[in-house]
């Protein structure tokens, strides 16, 4: 896939700490959910690392009470495109080739929102470096 097969919105806007809105297979619920890209260059990589938003706090909480430090809460006054409370479970990251949001975005299944502000993607960086379950394959493209 040359670069120039990538839609421009993603050329102009596809970076690390860049928010979507869509339905995913990987995931349990046919809902769409929004996802926050971390890795550092996912057009270089040709890779999308991605974690999950939701708004079951609480069962992110129950999960992850023994490594609480990897969980990100984000409130709508931290980012105003979430309604409501949501927690990000910094203990699983999704990894998704690039063509694969290119053909999400062709088929406009696929939302944009703003990005993240940089003190909320940090906590959610700090959190991913600290998960015992991400692998160091994973971290390093961070």
């Amino acid at each position: 896939m040359a670069g120039d097969a990538l839609p421009m919105e993603l050329r102009l806007g596809l970076r690390a700490g860049s928010v979507f809105y869509f339905q995913s297979r990987e995931l349990s619920s046919a809902e769409p959910h929004f996802f926050v890209v971390v890795n550092r260059d996912p057009i270089a990589n040709r890779l999308l690392l991605l974690t999950i938003v939701t708004s079951k706090v609480e069962k992110v909480r129950f999960r992850n009470r023994e490594r609480s430090h990897t969980v990100v809460e984000i409130s709508p006054t931290e980012y105003d495109e979430f309604s409501v409370l949501s927690a990000i479970d910094c203990n699983v990251v999704l990894e998704k080739p690039l063509s694969e949001l290119v053909g999400l975005v062709k088929r406009q299944e696929v939302r944009y929102h703003k990005n993240l502000p940089l003190a909320v993607f940090g906590k959610i960086r700090t959190a991913i470096l600290a998960s015992p379950l991400v692998e160091e394959e994973l971290k390093a493209l961070l």
